[in-house]
């Protein structure tokens, strides 16, 4: 009973543990999933404050461009401004579009290895579910069989003892009585003669008790 009271309390402790590592598994893909919103939005506020910056930058370049409409070198410096920021733009557009590249990489990168994680955490759950019903299957069995072997000794004991018994008592009932008994030994179960050594004993004796009874008087 105690034994299978604590091959219970051992299930249930390894059906905690795999909940709980189910739970901490959700929890991290979770704060992974909060990890990623969280950069997403990063994300959107860099590329507003950047467009904030640009339209800023326009503004003044207008402004610059209005003051300097009259004069041709105030023209020729605002086309160059014109020329640097569309060059500055098209940095920006390209260092935006490798971040954004870069980004994505890397999330597929994580959620290939969180999926991989997964598997492998799975994986070793079977694992070990396998082997402790394995282990569980065989201390079941060690147990089974152990009590066999008690039940089979005690039953060889209690033969012996009971033919010990048996011949003791036959002994002290011839006692007072000049019989030649053979003693019987007990044999082992395995001894292959065991039968036929007991019959001949048994048959020498009652022949011997049979010869020492007094002989009934003869009828007048």
């Amino acid at each position: 009973m105690k034994k299978t009271i604590a091959a219970t309390l051992i299930l249930l402790l390894l059906l905690g543990l795999i909940g709980y590592r189910v739970y901490k598994e959700r929890l991290e893909k979770d704060n992974a999933s909060r990890l990623v919103n969280a950069d997403n939005e990063n994300e959107e506020r860099r590329k507003a404050e950047q467009a904030a910056k640009e339209a800023e930058a326009a503004r003044l370049a207008a402004e610059k461009a209005r003051k300097d409409a009259e004069a041709e070198a105030a023209a020729l410096e605002r086309r160059k401004a014109e020329q640097a920021a569309a060059e500055a733009a098209r940095l920006a557009a390209e260092a935006e579009l490798a971040a954004a590249k870069a980004a994505s990489e890397k999330a597929a990168k994580e959620a290939a290895e969180l999926a991989a994680a997964e598997r492998l955490a799975a994986e070793t759950r079977a694992k070990e579910a396998a082997l402790a019903d394995a282990a569980r299957r065989e201390a079941l069995a060690k147990i089974a069989l152990a009590e066999q072997e008690k039940q089979e000794a005690a039953a060889r004991e209690a033969a012996r003892i009971a033919a010990l018994k048996a011949q003791q008592e036959q002994e002290a009932t011839l006692a007072a009585k000049p019989v030649i008994l053979i003693p019987r030994a007990v044999m082992p179960a395995d001894y292959k003669r065991r039968e036929h050594y007991y019959m001949s004993v048994d048959l020498w004796n009652a022949a011997s008790i049979e010869a020492a009874k007094p002989t009934a008087p003869a009828a007048k």
